[in-house]
């Protein structure tokens, strides 16, 4: 299937036709990226006049900060496009589609739109520049010049690939929400097919949660300023509704199938029922042994759809979704706790 999906669609996303521009295996290109970087901004110091004293920069450790969180979005982002593939692949034993058909649908799923991520890139560094840094108020010309041109450059770059990384998680979340429209032929006591989706949904949250991870690593000086915890706290919530949103298709049509079931199993006890009252009525009681079984055939199916899950996911699955929250949340603390017992020097 990735064969084919691969003749379908011949283009990658953007950034990972740039990473296959350089002909190498990924972690190579990926370790060349993050060596390149680090040379930079060993020669923005040395520019500057700082190389001999850089260690003692308070703001290295920035610096160093976007190498790792440029490094690590090229490293995850291969693992979401596997995981989005295999949610899709999900969907193929549920489409009453040929394998032709499917394979287009799948590879337009796949398919990137350049212009968009190029937008999407732009945005990120817009917001960046205008809403965030604000360029035009540093000093450029008594601090560290080029260091702050390494510094203004690389933050561009990661916010435009953050800007880049949330459109190529919508977009995919919005796609693969359209195979469902195809109508899918659900088993709602089997809804082990459907987990895929619920891992990808997971592994796009992991994502996020360890950019934000990274974050609460350097950010230490203003772990306690309202605008750091506010935004965290988005972060959070945002990653939480990326999770939920990415399933929300397969919920609404195992939803669907759910009603489905039960107006089935409602509409056979209802006859049975009245089956069963029309016999007691008429003294005839043959048979009844078989029609009460038939009936409490009919109550024990009908339970067992109530009790089936609406979502795609399972305890285990949500067990991480919790976790990838505590996980934060206790670096966070950890981070404050420390924050004090330097500053009262215990």
């Amino acid at each position: 299937w990735r064969e084919r999906l691969a003749d379908e669609s011949p283009t990658y996303p953007l950034i990972e036709a740039a990473i296959r521009l350089s002909r190498l295996p990924r972690l190579w290109t990926i370790t060349i990226v993050a060596v390149v970087l680090l040379l930079l901004l060993i020669l923005m110091a040395y520019l500057d006049g700082v190389l001999a004293t850089l260690f003692e920069w308070s703001e290295l450790r920035y610096l160093l900060f976007f190498i790792v969180f440029i490094t690590y979005i090229l490293l995850v982002h291969p693992f979401m496009v596997r995981s989005r593939e295999q949610a899709v692949l999900a969907f193929k034993p549920l489409l009453s589609l040929e394998d032709d058909a499917f394979n287009k649908v799948a590879a337009n799923i796949s398919k990137p739109r350049r212009r968009s991520e190029w937008i999407a890139i732009f945005l990120g560094i817009a917001i960046f520049w205008g809403g965030i840094f604000q360029p035009w108020t540093v000093d450029w010309v008594s601090g560290n010049f080029w260091l702050t041109v390494y510094f203004v450059i690389t933050a561009a770059i990661i916010y435009g690939l953050i800007g880049w990384l949330v459109y190529d998680t919508l977009i995919g979340i919005v796609r693969v929400s359209r195979l469902s429209r195809y109508g899918l032929k659900l088993d709602i006591l089997d809804t082990e097919m459907l987990a895929p989706i619920a891992r990808w949904s997971l592994g796009i949250s992991l994502v996020f949660v360890g950019l934000l991870i990274l974050s609460i690593i350097v950010m230490w000086e203003i772990m306690l300023d309202w605008r750091t915890i506010t935004g965290y706290v988005i972060w959070i919530c945002v990653t939480l509704l990326i999770f939920f949103l990415s399933m929300r298709s397969a919920h609404r049509a195992m939803s669907e199938a759910k009603k489905h079931k039960l107006r089935l199993a409602r509409k056979q006890l209802v006859v049975f029922s009245r089956e069963l009252e029309d016999r007691v009525a008429q003294g005839q009681l043959t048979g009844m042994s078989d029609l009460s079984s038939t009936i409490t055939a009919w109550v024990t199916y009908e339970k067992r759809v109530k009790e089936a899950p609406t979502w795609p996911f399972n305890a285990n699955i949500i067990r991480r979704l919790a976790m990838s929250v505590v996980v934060p949340a206790a670096v966070y603390l950890i981070k404050i706790i420390s924050q004090f017992l330097v500053k009262f020097g215990i």
